[in-house]
């Protein structure tokens, strides 16, 4: 991925006597400014003509622990369009309190709610800083370091079993009847009236947390006028899991099958950005055996088409075409079956290892992706003769949820989403990793970043990942079976395990990520001296970010407009939540 050179870090250490840089000999390079000067100085960052960082792409905290003054730091991460370089910029939160970035960047809004939920930080000038994931009388913030990895298990919480044969259990059903706190009606309605807190109507239309249209568990409310939108709110957490918390008590290779339970219909995807960012902080990415790159770069784009068909099908059956559900399903089988093949699993998979995959591809298995290729253009010709230029289609579709350049880089949205809106934002020709920098394909983007775009565009991505997946078998065909697809070191000191036993991460900071269905899932490790856990383990989640937009889309819109938008944001809620 490409940061800001030192050369320009330097030019702005010399502009503001304030800056402070933190230089890396892995070419990642953060600044460090203070608190009072921290919006000045991101106020020049995104609109000098020589930076131009516009675009958000993420704000979260470290917690340094209890003995640390100021014991809390925030992280701030942009993308500057023009110049395709990145930059961290920090500041400590003194009191527990950092300045709010929601009248720079909107994308700032989900962003400061859940560094107030996980760790507590207030953000001044917030208009409304409600919780995130957890619901709004919980007292705890579960990122914090002083709070346990199981929670503080303190209701009485009996089960039917235990009534039934009172204390006599035995073996694994003899546990303890104390645990986390859970939330009552009344928690929840209170949650509900401070996500709306300036509501019009007499009545607030709930839709979810358990719907079939909401294709997981969130629950969205709406604040009607017949039947148009005034204001809307998501509530999520529901399906919240932990995972960064978790991820700090494990090694690395650990971490990815957690991953894996995120994006559920991606999991390829998600195992690959801890990978990615591991790799670069070991400094081994570039060393990576070239097997191992082309194998991961397969597999995630056979798994990017199967993510697209699950999406194609069920956005379709949301508007009422029950066969494009059950074409893209005869398709989709057959891609697990591939995957099931390789890797022993269909559904949740962790092949990716950090250092390569686990094991090298099985006897038959070029064969058998390249027979599926075969004929699956002329099933994507079918879905396209069926639905593009359906004037039912087309009705539902075309000038509804118009996303502008402006919103893309203001709430750093990312994937089709960005790209549909005009933006060619695309981690694989960002960054190249794996060898996404060896093969041959277009970024497709859309001119008016309304629905129809959007699935215009991710039709489009379908068919360039047939042309990865082509060029990838072309190559793997040429190599041995004795070629390596795990990284050994040559360096004693440093251990690298499938197993990740010993695997030791060094002292350093690293963002990275990759370009997933849903949006890029970039992840920030943080680790003050070398060790086997990460200290900070952050997941950007693309499915996050760009769900936040959707009540914008929605105000002054029909009711039934809901789903159209909804199936093209294309959020998974396991991500979404974390």
């Amino acid at each position: 991925m490409s940061w800001i050179t030192l050369d320009k870090i330097n030019r702005l250490k010399e502009q503001f006597d304030f800056v402070q840089v933190n230089e890396s000999d892995k070419g990642f390079h953060s600044v460090e400014v203070p608190k009072e000067n921290f919006k000045s100085f991101l106020k020049f960052l995104k609109e000098d003509p020589d930076y131009q960082f516009k675009m958000f792409i993420d704000w979260t905290i470290i917690d340094h622990g209890e003995k640390a003054d100021p014991r809390f730091q925030g992280v701030l991460i942009l993308f500057s369009p023009e110049y395709r370089e990145r930059i961290i910029v920090k500041t400590w939160a003194t009191d527990e309190t950092l300045p709010t970035l929601t009248d720079m960047w909107a994308g700032a809004k989900w962003a400061e709610r859940e560094a107030w939920d996980m760790f507590g930080i207030r953000f001044e000038g917030h208009e409304n800083l409600v919780r995130m994931f957890m619901w709004e009388t919980y007292q705890y913030h579960p990122l914090r370091k002083d709070f346990p990895i199981r929670g503080y298990e303190e209701v009485e919480l009996p089960s039917l079993n235990e009534k039934e044969r009172a204390d006599q259990l035995e073996g694994l059903q003899n546990y303890s009847r104390m645990h986390t706190a859970l939330p009552t009606l009344e928690d929840l309605e209170i949650t509900q009236k401070k996500r709306l807190p300036n509501k019009k109507s007499q009545v607030v239309l709930n839709w979810g947390p358990l719907h079939p249209g909401t294709h997981g568990t969130i629950w969205f409310l709406f604040d009607m006028e017949g039947e148009y939108v005034q204001e809307c709110d998501i509530i999520i957490g529901q399906l919240h899991r932990g995972v960064e918390k978790l991820a700090e008590n494990l090694n690395v290779q650990q971490i990815l099958p957690y991953t894996d339970r995120m994006d559920y219909i991606a999991s390829i995807n998600e195992n690959h950005s801890v990978c990615v960012a591991a790799e670069k902080l070991l400094g081994i990415h570039e060393k990576i055996p070239e097997k191992a790159k082309y194998i991961r770069t397969m597999m995630a784009e056979l798994s990017r088409i199967n993510s697209h068909l699950l999406w194609l099908g069920t956005y379709a059956l949301d508007l009422g075409a029950l066969t494009m559900f059950l074409y893209t399903f005869r398709e989709r089988e057959k891609i697990m079956d591939i995957f099931e093949g390789i890797t022993g699993a269909r559904f949740t998979i962790n092949y990716f290892r950090v250092g390569g995959v686990y094991a090298d591809l099985p006897y038959g298995a070029l064969d058998a992706i390249e027979h599926f290729l075969k004929d699956f253009p002329e099933r994507l010709k079918d879905y396209e003769t069926l639905l593009t230029r359906n004037r039912i289609w087309l009705r539902r579709n075309i000038d509804v949820g118009i996303i502008t350049e402006e919103d893309v880089y203001s709430y750093g949205l990312t994937g089709a989403v960005a790209r549909a809106s005009g933006v060619p934002y695309d981690l694989r020709m960002i960054d190249k990793y794996d060898a996404y920098g060896d093969v041959e394909f277009d970024v497709p983007v859309g001119e008016k970043g309304d629905s129809y775009d959007r699935y215009l565009v991710r039709i489009e991505e379908i068919k360039q990942s047939v042309r990865i997946v082509n060029q990838c078998i072309e190559k793997l065909r040429k190599m041995s079976k004795n070629d390596p697809f795990f990284f050994e070191p040559e360096d004693k000191k440093m251990k690298i395990t499938i197993d990740g036993r010993g695997t030791k991460l060094f002292k350093g900071e690293v963002y990275a990520g990759t370009d997933n269905p849903r949006g890029e899932l970039g992840v920030y490790i943080y680790m003050p001296k070398d060790g086997i856990k990460p200290y900070r383990f952050r997941l950007r989640s693309g499915a996050f970010y760009n769900l936040q937009i959707f009540p914008k889309l929605m105000v002054g819109r029909p009711i039934a407009d809901a789903i159209t938008i909804l199936s093209t944001i294309d959020p998974v809620v396991g991500e979404t939540d974390r």
